[in-house]
């Protein structure tokens, strides 16, 4: 099995962030018994602070350097794209 890039390690980074994310929302709101339904509840800030956990943590597993900027800002996108994604699916 080949080594990911580190391209590819932040974009599932980003995915994992998101799913988490999503996951984290959809259990506090059955918690409060509610149901999932509207529009994703999640900010472009909040994506940004949990890319930014995730990121670090996948680049530190692998002893790589740290984020750039621009990695963040493309984390951050993909985050907030999925996350929409993924409670479009769990939402009624």
């Amino acid at each position: 099995m080949s080594k990911a890039t580190r391209g590819e390690l932040l974009e599932q980074a980003a995915v994992d962030a998101a799913r988490s994310w999503t996951g984290a929302y959809c259990a506090e709101l059955v918690r409060e018994g509610r149901r999932v339904e509207g529009g994703w509840p999640g900010t472009v800030r909040e994506a940004r602070a949990r890319a930014a956990t995730e990121g670090a943590t996948a680049l530190s597993g692998q002893s790589m350097t740290r984020l750039t900027h621009e990695e963040l800002d493309r984390l951050t996108r993909i985050t907030h794209l999925e996350a929409r994604r993924f409670w479009a699916r769990k939402a009624r």
